[in-house]
């Protein structure tokens, strides 16, 4: 079972969206904690192995085979609860106006996307509430253009159209909308992407948490071809309930005589301001492909 299509088919949307309308948070959290219990304990899946891999890099190799079992455990218990959190309150702006909280950074990252002064590009770890997030930052008045999953099944196509029925411009990545993207960037505009999902196809391997990873370096290319500033985002639950949507300051791309050098070392300046987030709440790292595929037969 694959958490990701799990969650991601239309399906089980409709069902987790009126289970959302329905239950109330005590309720929701308990089926949020059934869910995660069942399949975190599917070891041998794909995933499973994935997110193992992933958290025993983060503990720097440290955690035992026991260790392990409760924080892959964790990681879905986190993002279950996140996500009846975005389906119990997705249809409640008021509600979401007091669930996300803007850091400074954030506000003024915000505020420089609303003055059209100049583009910027936002690069966000897959953490906490992702989605509510968005749906905050529609409400605030915000218009980027969101790059998401390139050549989304059903299941993200879906995802995509809750997405956009809250005035979010989503569009999955291509050449096209890197294209779309880039002249957006020229013209003032602000472009939100991922940055932290691997892929396997990546010809450069940046360091992450001190180990060479499969993230690619595609949107990275973004900010060098339009020169404009970079932050690196990530959103964090609290125990309140509340989430707060984190920003670094504007990060400028270095120059490199090197073209491989310059998108690799680039890319290594955005995952390393989102390391201090990963490290505080791991268990809020939604990541379920290997972003070090070479460790996935090493992990206890």
């Amino acid at each position: 079972m694959k958490f990701a299509d799990f969650i991601s088919s239309p399906e089980i949307n409709k069902l987790g969206i009126w289970i959302g309308e329905v239950a109330p948070p005590k309720f929701g959290y308990w089926v949020a904690k059934q869910i995660s219990s069942v399949i975190s304990r599917q070891k041998n899946s794909d995933q499973v192995r994935a997110v193992r891999a992933n958290q025993w890099i983060l503990s720097g190799k440290t955690l035992s085979a026991s260790e392990l079992d409760l924080a892959v455990k964790k990681v879905y218990l986190a993002s279950s609860i996140c996500l009846y959190d975005y389906y119990h309150y997705m249809r409640s702006r008021e509600a979401i106006k007091k669930m996300v909280i803007f850091d400074d950074n954030f506000v003024e990252f915000m505020e420089y996307s609303k003055s059209n002064k100049g583009g910027c590009l936002g690069l966000i770890f897959h953490m906490g509430g992702f989605d509510l997030a968005g749906y905050a930052i529609a409400i605030s008045g915000m218009r980027p253009q969101i790059l998401s999953y390139p050549q989304p099944n059903q299941g993200y196509q879906y995802h995509n159209e809750l997405r956009k029925r809250e005035g979010l411009n989503v569009t999955p990545l291509s050449m096209e909308t890197l294209q779309q993207a880039t002249r957006f960037l020229r013209n003032n505009g602000t472009v939100i992407t991922g940055i932290d999902r691997p892929w396997k196809e990546t010809r450069q391997h940046p360091i992450f948490f001190g180990e060479k990873s499969d993230i690619p370096v595609t949107t990275i290319q973004l900010a060098i071809r339009t020169n404009v500033p970079v932050v690196a985002i990530s959103v964090i639950r609290q125990n309140d309930g509340c989430y707060i949507l984190h920003a670094s300051k504007f990060i400028t791309m270095d120059s490199f005589k090197d073209r491989d050098e310059e998108l690799t070392r680039n890319t290594e300046k955005i995952l390393l301001a989102g390391e201090s987030f990963i490290l505080q709440f791991p268990e809020q790292w939604s990541m379920y492909y290997p972003v070090w595929p070479q460790y996935l037969d090493k992990t206890p």
